[in-house]
């Protein structure tokens, strides 16, 4: 599309370009490298160009729930985001001051229950163990390769499943909902 101007009594023609829309931006702070990992997969598969989400990835590399809880504050107060939500194990009780001052700061806490392996794990349709150690054990034996990159990830979570598991667990939802830029329920 192009408009006309005149100057000097000769007709300019200018071009006109479609207006930008804003995109939903969302923060995604994970406690470690296997959080990081299946986030960006998530992201990789959810997250196309130009669908009007900007999501953000981070890792937190650990060291407790305040430590997460910390790193995704900073890590707000660096871009302007819509939604910021943290992905952390539930092994490690969150105590009070973690949930208030997630709360102060409007993060989404999405827990995995004891831990991301777990959540994997039950998306697969696995046994989950009460410890994290043993659903660590127990997804490394079933994936065959460590779950750190991306990559781990195409063989055995594909995109109708997690559809379809998302239905019936929550956390994972959660994490949906994050990719498509809504807010979800804390």
């Amino acid at each position: 599309m192009a408009r006309s101007r005149t100057f000097d009594g000769i007709m300019i023609r200018r071009q006109t370009f479609p207006k930008r829309t804003v995109q939903a931006t969302v923060l995604v702070v994970g406690e470690g490298d296997t959080e990081k990992a299946f986030l960006d997969y998530l992201k990789s598969l959810y997250v196309t160009r130009g669908c009007g989400v900007s999501v953000t990835v981070k890792n937190a590399h650990g060291k407790g729930p305040m430590n997460v809880v910390n790193t995704a504050i900073r890590q707000s107060r660096i871009g302007e985001y819509k939604v910021v939500a943290v992905l952390m194990d539930t092994d490690l009780q969150w105590t009070d001051n973690v949930v208030k001052l997630a709360r102060k700061h409007r993060l989404c806490l999405i827990g995995a229950t004891p831990c991301t392996d777990g959540l994997l794990l039950q998306i697969l349709g696995a046994q989950v163990p009460e410890q994290s150690l043993q659903c660590k054990e127990a997804l490394h034996a079933r994936m065959h390769r460590k779950p750190f990159v991306k990559e781990a990830y195409l063989q055995d979570f594909s995109k109708q499943l997690l559809d379809e598991k998302s239905v019936n667990i929550p956390a994972l939802r959660k994490l949906l909902e994050l990719m498509a830029g809504l807010s979800p329920d804390s």
